[in-house]
């Protein structure tokens, strides 16, 4: 009888929860401790587009919001640009139609804009070069590009230098733009990638990495490109790769570290294969998940919530939004605040909208804080064919949301009811935890044999023991711990130090590879197994075995099985 009371008061708190739940999604309040809210919002509509474009892209310059390029009705390239001020758009003519083209603002003031679809119905790719001047809205053609490209990104460095990477059906490689007027090839790379990230990681040195090829084809394989270095392998990524976007966007719109101190930092959206949406935290060339307090709601009470923009940051509040859209077309903004760490993660704010059908575009951050969203995909029509000219401004920044909704009557007194029932749920628990007659209370449970668990589980399912750089840290901020309990955990439970622990897996899988691959080099086996370089790897093998790689091989253990990692296939890793 009291077991089944039991089960029945369990049953009941884990009802409350998952009917609570979606009530939170109601709260307006602004309380520090929040840990996540949904707010409604109105969008401001602003004066429309002289020529309904998709395809185009969209920055402030000098001040002023700009688009441009694109195509328009039909699925036609537009030479066009706009420019808003005093209530209005101002057309302007460019030289070249640049429709799914990249832009580069340029440190001098200036705009490099290049490639696109060469024809109409998004079919090939331009060397098409020009640049454009805000100071008086005029565009001048000049040079042409290395390679012919679509969907590519680009990024200046301090050097004054653009390097450019992406392409959308056609080769794809690292050029460089020399600031002046000469583009020429600088290095291939070795994944293709459409609409890659270029993360500066130095003053002149970058990562490039993506989430599909250049046919639309998803990438899982965690190889990341490097301006200048070695090719990095991230095992985070093999598991959350970086979302898709159909917009071309500038990689600067998600950095926050502080290049002044040396500090190169961004927020990158990843998708896992369940579906389950995530924020990479990639500082230099390591990478983890930004700990939120709860997960990223990828389901709202109409629907599923699909994302489809980078990070957009504003570096002065310290906040991040990423876009979305369900099936009816509302627009949903993720709001990121990251600096505000609260126990279990940044609290998020998902804002949210009525169906807004006539536009769907890459947002862009205005000098006060808030969105602006133009053009983009019209879903009336939901094709290429009769793209959007409707601009849309979101408060969501320094401005308070004078537009969220008011809680309903109706709620507060389910509220009311769930409350109550909560309290008779607790009352019911404690009263049967009383009457318990076990005098024998279970001994407390180590807190490091949980953490070494878990540990252990992120190492054998995520493999960051490959990765050559792996700190203390990497694994501290995974687990949302910091590191002196994870070095601490590890010298208890294994009586050894973290490097030594992570050595011993890397030592078991290069004893794999030589097992199940006995013609391979010696300087495969310590890259594949996450060395840093040929004599640390030969050191810790005899250090941990008593004996060389080769004497191993020849000696009846290497018959033996591994203990300490899973048994799977190579290509599993």
């Amino acid at each position: 009888m009291k077991t089944k009371i039991r089960h029945i008061t369990h049953r009941l708190l884990v009802y409350l929860c998952l009917v609570t739940l979606p009530s939170t999604l109601y709260a307006s309040s602004d309380s520090e401790g929040a840990m996540f809210r949904q707010v409604k919002i109105v969008a401001e509509r602003l004066a429309s587009l002289h020529v309904p474009r998709s395809g185009h892209s969209t920055f402030y310059i000098n001040g002023e919001l700009t688009v441009i390029g694109g195509h328009t009705s039909g699925f036609i390239p537009t030479p066009t640009a706009e420019y808003y001020k005093d209530g209005e758009w101002h057309l302007m003519q460019m030289v070249y139609a640049h429709d799914g083209g990249l832009t580069v603002p340029l440190k001098s003031g200036k705009v490099l804009i290049a490639g696109g679809f060469e024809k109409h119905l998004g079919i090939g790719q331009t060397f098409v070069v020009e640049k454009y001047d805000p100071a008086d809205h005029s565009f001048t053609g000049f040079g042409c590009l290395d390679k012919k490209r679509v969907s590519a990104s680009g990024i200046e460095l301090d050097s004054s230098q653009v390097y450019i990477a992406g392409n959308w059906y056609h080769d794809d490689a690292i050029e460089r733009f020399d600031g002046v007027e000469t583009f020429s090839f600088f290095k291939n790379v070795t994944e293709e990638r459409t609409l890659p990230h270029l993360l500066r990681i130095a003053p002149n040195d970058i990562l490039i990495l993506g989430g599909s090829g250049i046919h639309g084809e998803p990438l899982h394989s965690g190889i990341v490109d490097r301006l200048h270095g070695d090719t990095l392998h991230v095992p985070l990524l093999e598991t959350w790769r970086p979302l898709q976007f159909d917009f071309g966007h500038h990689c600067d719109n998600s950095f926050i570290g502080n290049a002044e101190k040396g500090i190169f930092a961004y927020l990158i959206p990843v998708q896992n294969g369940d579906g389950q949406v995530a924020i990479a935290h990639v500082e230099g060339t390591s990478f983890s998940l930004l700990p939120t307090a709860c997960p990223i709601p990828t389901k709202s009470q109409w629907g599923d919530i699909r994302y489809y923009t980078p990070v957009v940051v504003d570096r002065q509040a310290k906040r991040g939004y990423m876009m979305g859209i369900d099936k009816d077309c509302r627009q949903y903004i993720l709001a990121i605040d990251y600096n505000k760490r609260i126990d279990k993660g940044v609290p998020l704010t998902l804002y949210y909208t009525d169906p807004m059908p006539d536009v769907c575009s890459l947002p862009v951050l205005t000098p006060d804080g808030d969105l602006v969203m133009v053009g983009g995909v019209n879903f009336q029509t939901n094709n290429n064919y009769s793209p959007s000219g409707s601009a849309y401004l979101f408060h969501v920044g320094t401005t308070s949301v004078a537009a969220s909704s008011q809680q309903p009557w109706w709620l507060w007194v389910l509220l009311a009811v769930l409350a109550v029932l909560a309290v008779i749920a607790v009352v019911l628990f404690v009263v049967m935890r009383k009457r318990r007659q076990q005098k024998v209370m279970p001994p407390p449970i180590n807190p490091n044999e949980i953490l070494i668990q878990r540990i252990c589980l992120l190492m054998e399912n995520q493999r960051l023991f490959l990765n050559s750089e792996l700190k203390v840290s990497d694994v501290a901020a995974a687990l949302n711990t910091n590191q002196r309990n994870i070095s601490g955990c590890v010298k208890s439970m294994r009586d050894c130090s973290f490097a030594q622990f992570v050595n011993n897996y890397r030592i078991d899988y290069a004893k794999q590879l030589l097992r199940t691959r006995p013609d391979i080099k010696l300087t495969e086996v310590y890259l594949k197994s996450g060395f840093a370089n040929e004599t640390s790897f030969f050191r810790t093998f005899k250090a941990i075995t008593g004996q060389t790689p080769k004497e191993w091989m020849t000696s009846t253990d290497s018959l033996k099985g591994v203990e300490c990692l899973p048994n799977r296939e190579e290509g599993a890793y």
